[in-house]
């Protein structure tokens, strides 16, 4: 990422003035001539902006503006400092579980929530709130499609505490209402690594790990969470796993770098110069990384990423830990999918797919073949918005990038919410296992609520989605 700001320093030149901001229009003003100039320098499709016009609008509804048709990802955020938190998987205040809308049914505009996982050492883990628990009020009110983006903010805004009112069904109709009055957790720092375990069936030996989205850290240079991966490789070597199950079906993306690491770890005939994945940028960063500048200053190929084979970490103490790798013992590698799997996670499966066979289970995923990056203004402290452009469009070793529809799974099954992550029961885990193994472990449960077939995304959404992020960590 360093090169790419240096890359910025040295082109841009904003023309707003910062001692003319004086209202909120001046701000506006300002703000969105950032947002242009940082677009016309960085965006992937920026040789098709349109001509820069001064304008007073609200910075969201500008940058919408600049959006290329194409252009299903990029974002714009009104608080830096928030969004890059929440990326490192820290939230100031955080109920405690992870979740899913869906609307009850085409015919009304109810809203239903469910709830995919609990947070680790929240307050709602105490609660007796599981996953697949489903819920239709928060503080009192019902959610419908009207309300239902200022309602779930309720989740994370300023308040100590929020009411969430979960239900039972029966033939999808309400049998119970149980309103629970939940305390937020303070600064949580969510670890990526949900969970990690081995089973023993059959004479196989599987390893199995949920990994939410892609960060190396808290954002403090320890690398806490790539080690805690890298550590848990080591363990599946040396109790001689037999076959590996990747649980990515909540993992929307994030770090490349993260990615990257993961894949390293998975690919058999780990070497330093084997390719994972070619990059393509607009013109004006393709010239600069073949400029006689970049190439005297800087001793790599920015359009090349190669796998990994070391960790290096900052704080609290320079170190470099070898990277654990698991492809040797695999034939195959079962990624558990669905349709808030993106990005990151898509890299990971895509770089991976010319070395190994990637057997899929779950949903089509979302078809993000593209990366970002997070933009702040660091010279005028009174901007705090920031952007996250799409930058870049990733390729595997041989140049394959059609993704765009999403990846279909081999095995195409409805994540229920019957039973918990990582109980053997769940619907995707026993399909992976009943491949493995030949014996089924799932016996489909009665639908409660016709909602799962409505899902609502986009804004509003808890949510995020982190898609990629070119960070370049693995580069000096």
């Amino acid at each position: 990422m360093k090169h790419l700001i240096f890359f910025l320093c040295l082109t841009l030149t904003l023309t707003a003035c910062v001692d003319d901001i004086k209202t909120e229009k001046d701000l506006n003003r300002y703000v969105n001539r950032w947002v242009y100039d940082y677009m016309s320098a960085v965006y992937y499709w920026s040789d098709e902006l349109p001509t820069y016009k001064a304008s007073y609008d609200n910075p969201s509804a500008y940058f919408n503006t600049l959006i290329n048709r194409e252009d299903r990802f990029s974002s714009i955020f009104e608080n830096y400092q928030e969004i890059a938190d929440r990326l490192n998987g820290i939230t100031y205040t955080d109920v405690g579980f992870e979740f899913q809308l869906f609307r009850e049914s085409a015919a009304n505009n109810k809203v239903t929530g469910v709830v995919l996982y609990m947070k680790p050492g929240t307050p709602a883990t105490t609660m007796n709130i599981k996953r697949g628990d489903f819920f239709t009020k928060i503080n009192g009110t019902e959610l419908n499609l009207n309300n239902y983006s200022d309602l779930i903010a309720c989740f994370n805004d300023e308040s100590s505490k929020v009411t969430v009112t979960f239900v039972e069904y029966n033939d999808g109709l309400i049998v119970s209402q149980n309103p629970v009055t939940i305390t937020k957790a303070s600064h949580y720092k969510e670890d990526p690594v949900y969970l990690d375990t081995i089973y023993t069936i059959q004479q196989k030996k599987i390893g199995y790990f949920v990994y939410n989205f892609f960060t190396d850290d808290p954002g403090d240079e320890t690398k806490c969470y790539d080690l805690k991966l890298n550590n848990m490789i080591a363990k599946f070597n040396q109790e001689n796993i037999t076959d590996l199950v990747v649980d990515l079906r909540y993992n929307s993306g994030g770090l490349q770098s993260s990615a990257v690491n993961l894949a390293s770890m998975l690919v058999p005939g780990l070497t330093s110069d084997k390719v994972f994945n070619y990059t393509e940028f607009n013109k004006n960063y393709t010239d600069y990384f073949n400029s006689t500048a970049f190439k005297k200053k800087y001793n790599y190929n920015p359009f090349v990423d190669y796998f990994a084979t070391a960790i290096d970490v900052k704080s609290p103490a320079a170190n470099t830990y070898p990277l654990q790798n698991a492809g040797e013992k695999l034939q195959q590698i079962y990624f558990l999918t669905g349709r808030n799997t993106a990005s990151a996670s898509e890299m990971v499966i895509n770089g991976l797919k010319p070395f190994i066979n990637c057997v899929l289970i779950g949903d089509t995923t979302v078809g993000k073949n593209v990366g970002s990056i997070l933009i702040n203004d660091e010279e005028n402290k009174k901007n705090q918005w920031a952007i996250m452009p799409i930058i870049l469009k990733y390729f595997n070793k041989d140049h394959q990038s059609d993704f765009t529809n999403g990846f279909a799974p081999d095995f195409r099954i409805r994540d229920d919410f019957a039973y918990p992550l990582g109980d053997t029961r769940d619907a995707l885990l026993a399909k992976a296992i009943e491949q493995i193994t030949g014996i089924q472990q799932y016996a489909r449960q009665p639908r409660r609520i016709s909602a799962k077939e409505h899902p609502i995304y986009g804004n509003g959404l808890r949510f995020i989605n982190r898609g990629l992020i070119f960070d370049n960590k693995n580069n000096p």
